[in-house]
């Protein structure tokens, strides 16, 4: 015996529009999710010192991207003067790329309920680029997250999720607050930058 909630689900989803009502959603909600990580990434290369060191080993010039196939959203990031910053929407000529096979492979992992490792043994990323470099962007993707997510999320996404002391929890609140910030003069991801 069905409740008459489970009807209704049935009946919505049974309307013509509803699939691109839900497509347009999941589009918009890793959109988001896409600006507030090239955010993070360029916040925490500044103040992070473990993804200050891992950059500190890439050339200068160094083009990285993320998204999502086959016409989802994607950023670029560029590695100059020893950070990182945001390039704009789009893959704009990446050295290196992860990119999701579709929307629904991306929601989990964005959405913090699946890690990339998860992920990647599940074949929902696609690598674009040599494995050496895709190696060095998941470490600073790791690191990004690391003071990106709460504990509770980063239990989740990570095999082993780092310690956190005092010290690191006011770092990662300096990264959230300089996060806001650039969303906040970005316009929350609806414009592309200079």
């Amino acid at each position: 015996m069905e409740t008459a909630l489970r009807k209704g689900f049935r009946k919505f989803r049974g309307l013509p529009w509803t699939l691109k009502l839900c497509s347009w959603g999941k589009y918009r909600y890793l959109d988001f999710l896409l600006s507030v990580l090239a955010a993070a990434f360029e916040a925490a290369s500044v103040r992070v010192p473990e993804l200050r060191e891992e950059l500190a080993s890439w050339e200068e010039g160094r083009t990285f991207a993320l998204g999502v196939l086959p016409k989802g959203p994607a950023i670029t990031l560029v590695r100059e003067d020893g950070r990182v910053r945001y390039l704009g929407k789009g893959l704009r000529s990446p050295r290196v790329s992860f990119l999701f096979k579709n929307l629904d492979a991306a929601l989990p992992v964005f959405s913090g309920l699946m890690g990339s490792h998860h992920a990647v043994a599940e074949s929902r990323i696609l690598v674009n680029g040599s494995i050496s470099g895709a190696m060095e962007l998941s470490r600073a993707l790791i690191s990004v997250e690391t003071h990106l997510f709460p504990g509770f999320i980063l239990k989740r996404i990570l095999k082993r999720p780092p310690p956190f002391d005092f010290r690191r929890l006011i770092l990662r609140g300096k990264v959230w607050g300089a996060v806001a910030c650039i969303l906040v003069r970005r316009g929350f991801g609806r414009k592309t930058p200079p």
